[in-house]
């Protein structure tokens, strides 16, 4: 079970929402599909109840604290984090710089073109890869660092009705779109 790149991911979403909308100290509740989550730990289940009782007790006692697991409607899994764990992040994970300047980014012009996006990736790195995405698709482009520096997040993006939306996945999550 590959506990550490769970923590490692919670520990990437909190921090985004914390620069998205800042630090507040409360639980956190993140949701997974079922078949994400189980990618992510290395783990072979059949379904989130299954995945849920392997996960009991595997968490107790990390650096965001004692992590809890539950099945939701459809096959989503829950995961808790306490406010202790909000509070290490805030505290002891630095803001990542890409994902700072991302988020101010789209926070400073809702209607991005890919242009201005490449240009962003390419102050980052000149190997980052930009693709138009399958018609019938959700987005309209991906883009992503193949070497995974200075981000290994897949940044789905689509562009409409002159607003310009990303969603982040990581890349097990995005082959599988």
């Amino acid at each position: 079970m590959n506990k550490e790149k769970l923590i490692e991911n919670l520990i990437e979403q909190i921090k985004e929402a914390q620069l998205k909308l800042g630090f507040v100290k409360e639980t956190i509740r993140l949701y997974f599909p079922f078949r994400s989550l189980a990618g992510l730990l290395g783990i072979a289940c059949e379904n989130s109840q299954e995945l849920q009782k392997l996960l009991e007790n595997e968490f107790e006692d990390t650096v965001l604290g004692k992590l809890t697991f539950s099945t939701c409607k459809g096959d989503r899994i829950e995961v808790r984090i306490p406010a202790s764990g909000a509070v290490y992040v805030k505290n002891e994970v630095p803001d990542p710089p890409f994902l700072s300047g991302i988020i101010d980014l789209f926070q400073q012009n809702h209607s991005l073109t890919i242009s201005e996006l490449c240009s962003f990736f390419a102050q980052f790195s000149s190997q980052y890869i930009c693709k138009k995405m399958e018609p019938g698709t959700d987005f309209d482009y991906v883009l992503y660092f193949p070497d995974q520096q200075p981000d290994s997040w897949y940044y789905c993006v689509r562009l409409e009705m002159g607003h310009t939306i990303y969603h982040r996945f990581t890349e097990e999550d995005y082959r599988s779109l």
